[in-house]
């Protein structure tokens, strides 16, 4: 790298943990939604922060101390459930904080694939928790959803069909709550195609398996590839589900199908004979030998002898035999 990179806010930014009750959150560029900061409080609550807000300090005497300028959900969410916020504290024009606001609402980081289905699922849950404070007690709707995944556990309902009837529930709370306006779709990036990715990944992936939905999202390969997930969730039982995630997690290298095999279950839309649990290192053997050229698979020879055991040795001899016509 030979240009020199433009000047940042960042360059002498400061971490601290601060009070985010004494942050001056109002008058921001962008949309507030109650439901949304709740629903990342939660999450920060469980998982912890994962990434700090940014905020600059006001003259002395001013009502807060701090003044935001990006995370407005996440400092409200800290609000929610009283607990410090992490932050950097940035210096800069106004001009160059205003624009550190925009470029927020401009260019937001898009959240992997499990992380999305988390904010997504406790969304829906925020929102369905304000229509219960204001119509009283439990909702019937979440009263047939509990229901309903749990005839999805037992196998007498199909998880898709279940998928589908949750989703156009929580499209039809969303839009109790927030009237589906194009501009809250967009500030809450959630629609109702999304809605049925992600409850489809925190109900097959991350509910059943708390303990494994982390490692299975740091997973190199398909930690944060959407359809590999989709594979792993659209594995109907639950006990292979899980073997298949832990498979995967004690194999970075691994793709969902790989892990399928290894734990010796077919895959979707595959031919009927289902795949025995070591088809991954046949198919490894097989591919190394056809990278190989005649010569090298000549010089080769006398290593596959040595290999085998007596009684595979006569076989083997038997089956050229017959392949040779001897």
């Amino acid at each position: 790298m030979n240009a020199a990179a433009p000047a940042s806010v960042l360059a002498s930014a400061k971490a601290a943990v601060l009070d985010p009750n004494t942050i001056d959150v109002f008058g921001r560029i962008g949309f507030y939604f109650p439901d949304k900061a709740a629903a990342y409080g939660k999450l920060m609550a469980v998982d912890g922060q994962r990434t700090p807000i940014m905020v600059s300090a006001q003259p002395d005497g001013a009502e807060f101390p701090w003044r935001l300028h990006v995370g407005l959900h996440r400092t409200m969410g800290a609000r929610i459930e009283e607990f410090g916020i992490h932050a950097l504290i940035v210096e800069g024009t106004p001009a160059e904080l205003k624009q550190l606001e925009a470029s927020e609402n401009l260019h937001r980081r898009t959240p992997p694939p499990i992380e999305r289905a988390k904010l997504t699922a406790a969304l829906a849950q925020a929102a369905q928790e304000r229509i219960a404070r204001e119509h009283g007690g439990l909702s019937q709707q979440e009263l047939a959803i509990r229901a309903r995944w749990d005839r999805v556990k037992h196998g007498e309902e199909d998880a898709e069909a279940a998928l589908t009837a949750e989703a156009d529930n929580t499209c039809d709370t969303m839009s109790h709550v927030y009237g589906w306006q194009e501009s809250v779709a967009a500030a809450l990036e959630i629609t109702p195609r999304t809605i049925q990715r992600d409850l489809r990944l925190s109900r097959l992936l991350i509910e059943p398996f708390p303990e494994l939905a982390e490692p299975l999202s740091q997973h190199p390969v398909v930690g944060e590839n959407a359809s590999q997930l989709k594979k792993v969730a659209e594995i109907e039982d639950e006990a292979a589900r899980r073997r298949v995630i832990e498979a995967l997690i004690a194999d970075p290298d691994a793709k969902a199908e790989d892990a399928m095999i290894a734990v010796g279950i077919g895959l979707r839309n595959a031919p009927d004979a289902t795949p025995v649990a070591h088809q991954k290192f046949v198919n490894q053997i097989v591919g190394g030998w056809d990278r190989l050229n005649t010569a090298q698979r000549r010089e080769f020879l006398p290593t596959i002898p040595r290999m085998l055991s007596d009684g595979m040795k006569r076989e083997l001899r038997d089956m050229l035999n017959e392949e040779l016509g001897e």
